[in-house]
C-alpha cells in the first residue's frame, strides 16, 4: 500500500539546510493500521504532507498503491490525492461558509444517491444529526473533528492518513475518532496516525517512532489481527488499480 524509500526532506535555514526528514524508509501493508509516534519538531507532520503528495521531498521517493506520487504531474498528483486520499487534520480545516453536512459532502469526488446515504448515515452514527445544518464556527472542537473525520470516510478511500486527529479533543471525543478508525481498517482500509503521544497505540498493528526526521524503531502493538485481502469486502475501499 505504502513504499517511502529513503526520503529525506531539506528546508532552507538560517545556518544553511535543515534536514526535516532524513532518509526514512518503510513499508505498510493493505490493511494495516500504523501508528507514528514522536515529539514535536520530530518530523510528524513533514512526513504525513510527504506521503499525501502536497510536499515534494528532496530525494528518495513514495509510492502510493503502486503509484510513484512525485512521478506525476501537479494536477494528476492533486486527481490522484482526491480520489485515492483521506485526511483527517488537527485543525480540522472545515470550509467556514458550509454547514456540518455540506462540508461532509464536498469530501467526496462525486455526489450520487449512495453518497448522500452514506454522508447520512456517518453523520448520524458520529453524533452529528442535531447539528447538521450548523457552521464549523459553532461547533466544538470534538464536533468540529467528528465532521472532518465524517469527511475522510465519506469517499471510501484506500488509505486515510490523521495527523494529530485527538490532540484537541477531550477523551470521550479522541476514542470515539480512534476506535471509527480502527472500525474503518477491520473493513478494509489502511490507516496511518502521526501522533505525539500514545493514544493511537492501543487501536493499532504497528507502532513506528520518529526522532529528528528519522525512525528510530518499529514495534507490534497489543492489536494485531491484520485482515487478510481475501476476506475484505468488495467496496470501493478496496480499489487498487
Amino acid at each position: 500500500m505504502v513504499h517511502c524509500t529513503q526520503v529525506v526532506k531539506r528546508f532552507a535555514g538560517r545556518g544553511g539546510q535543515v534536514a526535516g526528514l532524513d532518509d526514512v524508509s518503510f513499508e505498510i501493508a493493505r490493511g494495516e493500521f500504523v501508528a507514528i509516534q514522536g515529539p514535536s519538531g520530530s518530523g510528524k507532520s513533514t512526513l504525513l504532507l510527504t506521503l499525501g503528495g502536497m510536499l515534494r521531498p528532496t530525494s528518495g521517493s513514495v509510492s502510493i498503491l503502486g503509484q510513484d506520487l512525485y512521478a506525476l504531474s501537479g494536477s494528476a498528483r492533486a486527481r490522484f490525492r482526491a480520489e485515492r486520499l483521506g485526511f483527517v487534520f488537527q485543525l480540522f480545516h472545515l470550509v467556514p461558509y458550509l454547514d456540518v453536512r455540506s462540508n461532509v459532502l464536498a469530501g467526496l469526488p462525486t455526489i450520487d444517491a449512495a453518497a448522500r446515504e452514506r454522508v447520512e448515515s456517518l453523520i448520524h452514527g458520529l453524533g452529528l444529526a442535531p447539528r447538521a445544518r450548523e457552521l464549523p464556527s459553532t461547533l466544538s472542537a470534538g464536533e468540529r473533528q467528528r465532521v472532518a473525520l465524517a469527511r475522510a470516510l465519506a469517499k471510501q478511500p484506500p488509505l486515510i492518513l490523521a495527523d494529530e486527529p485527538t490532540g484537541n479533543l477531550d477523551p470521550e471525543n479522541a476514542a470515539l475518532v480512534f476506535n471509527r478508525l480502527a472500525e474503518y481498517q477491520r473493513g478494509g482500509g489502511t490507516v496511518l496516525v502521526v501522533t505525539h503521544g500514545s493514544d493511537a497505540a492501543p487501536h493499532a498493528n504497528r507502532v513506528l517512532r520518529l526522532a529528528a526526521g528519522r525512525v528510530t524503531d518499529s514495534a507490534a502493538a497489543s492489536r494485531s489481527s491484520i485482515p487478510l485481502s481475501a476476506d475484505l469486502p468488495s467496496t470501493p475501499l478496496n480499489r487498487s488499480s
